[in-house]
């Protein structure tokens, strides 16, 4: 180990609430939108509103005669999101939001409206079969990305390829500030042993994982029907914030869990495995279809640690974060804890 890899990110100064709600912010993003609604030749008809405040970003809704658009606010956890959601719509414009306009300064995108979410629109079990066409789309998406790595990571993207995972979640769980030992919801003492005991585990799942070759590529990392937006017949994907770098099939973890909490029936029931199948379509061309499966489960386990670096980077990036979500690590290793024990 390194010492890069022995840093942690510190905590900051809190730039987002209460600033968010500060009268001297919201001007100064109203007066953005203004300018930029009239740059793109949109006439504002309404009051604009702020309907999203969370300590790692806020978002504004600017109604328009020709439709709403969203201006969205990235705190230092997410900033790269705006510049990454450019890259996906320039590279693959069918499934993300279109993106109107970006801040020269600041870490704020003005995005078009997408429509309703997926949950507002379908009922569990038609999502189920939303899902089995999304996700095909979603994993070209990913192929389509591979070969913008390096571009993805100089935009500010975390680095959670796999090589990189078991170093960076033994660096969270010596970090007790975000373990919340014997609280409700936080872990036990008897955890810390047996997560450490995991580690040489995870590390034999990721070099298998590996081992098949396939390539590095964006990871939305929090893709659920709250995520994905339906416009007539197009779908949108959207709230990249949480988006890194790493092995595609850890984008598994959520999308599989949500959708079989949705329907209540376990991972490995038929109707999910499906979703799985369908998702595994495009990477027909890689790799034989029993390899995948092997793989996609894999990537299910090991995106328990992707969540638990993604939370442990906002709530130690953002003060306020770990006030607002104080078991969202402890929870996330709790997953861990269940994947591989």
């Amino acid at each position: 180990m390194g010492a890069h890899d022995k840093v942690k990110p510190p905590m900051i100064r809190d730039v987002t609430t209460p600033a968010y709600t500060d009268a001297a912010f919201i001007a100064e993003v109203h007066a953005w939108a203004r300018e930029t609604c009239e740059r793109l030749g949109l006439e504002i008809s309404g009051p604009i509103e702020q309907p999203h405040i969370r300590p790692w970003s806020t978002v504004f809704r600017v109604p328009t005669a020709s439709g709403a658009v969203y201006l969205k606010v990235c705190g230092p956890s997410q900033a790269h999101e705006p510049r990454l959601t450019k890259l996906l719509q320039r590279e693959f414009p069918t499934l993300v939001p279109e993106v109107l306009a970006l801040h020269p300064t600041h870490d704020w995108m003005v995005v078009a409206e997408g429509g309703k979410k997926l949950r507002e629109v379908f009922s569990p079990e038609q999502m189920l079969d939303e899902w089995a066409r999304i996700l095909p789309r979603y994993a070209e998406l990913q192929l389509a990305l591979a070969p913008h790595v390096d571009e993805m990571l100089g935009l500010g993207a975390p680095d959670q390829r796999l090589s990189r995972l078991a170093l960076d979640l033994a660096a969270v769980i010596d970090d007790e500030r975000v373990l919340r030992f014997d609280e409700p919801d936080g872990l036990t003492r008897d955890d810390l042993p047996r997560l450490r005991a995991l580690l040489p585990r995870i590390s034999a799942e990721i070099e298998t994982l590996a081992a098949l070759g396939l390539p590095d590529s964006v990871q939305h990392d929090d893709l659920h029907d709250g995520n994905v937006l339906v416009g007539g017949d197009r779908r949108v994907i959207f709230d990249w914030g949480d988006a890194n770098v790493s092995h595609p099939f850890l984008t598994l973890t959520i999308v599989l869990r949500v959708a079989a909490f949705r329907v209540s029936r376990p991972e490995s029931a038929p109707e999910i495995r499906r979703l799985r199948d369908a998702y595994l379509e495009p990477f027909g061309r890689l790799a034989p279809p029993a390899l995948l499966r092997d793989a996609a489960d894999r990537g299910v386990r090991l995106g328990t640690l992707s969540r638990a670096l993604t939370w442990y980077v906002v709530v130690t990036r953002i003060e306020s974060a770990l006030s607002a979500e104080p078991y969202a690590v402890s929870g996330s290793l709790q997953r861990v804890l269940e994947a591989f024990v």
